[in-house]
């Protein structure tokens, strides 16, 4: 079965299909209404033959479906058909949550994705848990999406941003007693040490996240994963 796998980001929208060598990608940011991004997605894919979506969206999902619209996005993301507009099934997960899925080697697994805001997502047993860290407030005042978001790396400077990615993974890692934390997304390049107890991701695993999506439960249960139709709902 061939997979077309979509990771929605502030900035760029990634694309990738099973067998595919390399991912493509185009822009994102504040004019991208869903109709936009499926014409962007059908001009690169326009050659790629797939059965099935798996779409990492950036916001709230609830039974499969968008519940608010995006921050980073424009408006008309909730109640979009989805799979009328590919013509096919689609399966729908918070992006920072399919990033989180990809990253999953078994355990309590705290997932961190830095890129245009902060992601989070926390698996256990293999269930995955979609977060919302970076509202929590650092000693400085400041949220830690604040501080850990693109912006606050450009604004702060990597030294300091470095340094709070440091002591969130830390502060977070107890707070769920976590065995380890992937730090993902974008930006993950750019730290130079893994802090203690940490692992660098990046936005590859999000094709691994949406590859299983799909798994079947058999599949699923093998690799210690807990995917249930009622927690991906097919959409078209």
């Amino acid at each position: 079965m061939n997979i077309l796998v979509i990771d929605i980001g502030g900035t760029n929208v990634k694309v990738w299909t099973t067998g595919a060598e390399e991912r493509q990608k185009f822009p994102s940011g504040k004019t991208l209404t869903p109709e936009k991004m499926v014409e962007g997605v059908r001009n690169i894919t326009a050659d790629w033959k797939y059965e099935r979506v798996s779409l990492g969206y950036p916001g709230d999902i609830i039974n499969g479906h968008p519940a608010t619209e995006p921050c980073a996005l424009d408006k008309g993301w909730v109640g979009f058909d989805y799979g009328s507009a590919f013509g096919c099934p689609v399966r729908i997960m918070n992006d920072a949550c399919m990033q989180a899925l990809g990253s999953y080697e078994g355990g309590r697994m705290l997932y961190l994705g830095f890129g245009t805001n902060l992601g989070t997502a926390f698996v256990i047993d293999g269930r995955v848990i979609p977060l919302a860290l970076g509202h929590l407030k650092f000693t400085s005042g400041e949220s830690f999406n604040e501080l850990l978001c693109r912006k606050g790396l450009e604004l702060n400077g990597a030294k300091r941003w470095r340094k709070a990615v440091g002591i969130a993974a830390e502060i977070w890692k107890v707070a769920f007693l976590a065995d380890y934390v992937v730090l993902g997304g974008g930006n993950a390049k750019k730290l130079e040490e893994m802090p203690e107890g940490c692992r660098r991701g990046g936005n590859h695993n999000a094709y691994f996240g949406g590859i299983r999506m799909w798994e079947d439960a058999t599949a699923s249960v093998e690799r210690g994963l807990s995917i249930y139709p009622e927690r991906f709902r097919v959409s078209g």
